[in-house]
């Protein structure tokens, strides 16, 4: 009987061992490409917690009522903005369209192989008088913003 018990305790077999390798290797191609999209993502958020004084800047032009055409960082109280930098973003800037409207602008270094050196990410302020502003994010495409759309902050 202790025959029959050592025998059945041999271990695994080629196939099941084969098994198991191939789904470690499954889980590895989705998963490897997924954390690259991760950290490329992470990086590239450093633009808008970068950027949120300007945000807050235009919100303020706009409570106040001061939003008009060609008004740059300066007006904003901000440092222009090749001095507005870190370890991924180039540059930050503000401008205002009209009374009503207000672009941030967030310049970006090389992050990898996923996004080029001057790409960006657009927000676009609407100003609405007693209500404040509200920031979007533009999309990739046209005018907008030109990191590609899965990297981009949500709004």
């Amino acid at each position: 009987m202790n025959k029959q018990l050592q025998k059945a305790q041999q271990g695994f077999t080629l196939i099941e061992l084969m098994i198991v390798v191939a789904i470690i290797g499954i889980l590895a191609a989705i998963a490897i490409p997924a954390y690259q999209d991760y950290t490329v993502k992470s990086k590239v958020s450093e633009g808008p917690s970068l950027a949120s004084p300007a945000l807050t800047a235009g919100g303020v032009a706009c409570s106040e009522q001061t939003l008009t055409t060609n008004l740059t960082n300066t007006f904003f109280g901000l440092l222009p903005k090749e001095q507005i930098t870190g370890n991924y973003v180039k540059s930050v800037e503000i401008t205002a369209g009209s009374a009503s409207t207000a672009r941030v602008t967030i310049a970006y270094k090389t992050i990898g192989t996923s996004v080029q050196a001057d790409q960006t990410v657009m927000y676009q302020g609407s100003c609405t008088p007693g209500k404040g502003m509200t920031w979007t994010v533009v999309p990739t495409g046209g005018s907008g913003s030109t990191v590609a759309q899965k990297y981009l902050p949500k709004s």
